[in-house]
């Protein structure tokens, strides 16, 4: 086996287990969700927030593993976070397929700005209407999620 392709097999691989501990969570999601979802207070909107902004760690860490095996390194900088999901637009000639779709970009670039509220705000300042916004999204960007990065790996391994 080539080097190149023992390292594709690697990021995929990589990928994958990242891939499977968002699915982790987002099963403790549902189970929360069945639990709590006529019952919800500002306790629970603070574990609803940890969830998504977990998810977007999760996805992150993703696109980390992709920046820097496959890209070169991540991007640098104040904006570095947002560079880096566009980036997963990209199609880079000779070296990868975009990662992502332009509609999940826009779904990702959500949950991307409501963790950083999550990570810089106090519990008791989320916002109930936009947090009731992106559970309307969050198991629908997770299948989107899921599927693409499936695809990608795909990509990689043949």
């Amino acid at each position: 086996m080539k080097k190149d392709e023992l390292l594709l097999k690697r990021v995929s691989s990589e990928i994958l287990s990242e891939l499977d501990r968002i699915s982790k969570l987002m099963d403790e999601y549902a189970d929360f969700k069945s639990k709590y979802a006529e019952h919800m207070d500002a306790y629970l909107m603070r574990a609803q927030a940890s969830f998504m902004a977990d998810f977007y760690m999760g996805v992150e860490k993703i696109f980390e593993i992709i920046a820097e095996e496959l890209n070169g390194g991540a991007p640098r900088g104040a904006e570095w976070h947002k560079r880096l999901l566009h980036t997963m637009t990209l199609d880079v000639k000779g070296v990868r397929p975009a990662v992502l779709s332009e509609e999940l970009y826009e779904e990702l670039l959500k949950f991307l700005g409501f963790r950083h509220v999550v990570r810089q705000a106090y519990g008791f300042q989320l916002d109930e209407k936009k947090l009731a916004e992106l559970e309307k999204i969050f198991v629908k960007t997770w299948k989107k999620f899921s599927r693409e990065i499936k695809q990608f790996c795909g990509f990689l391994i043949t």
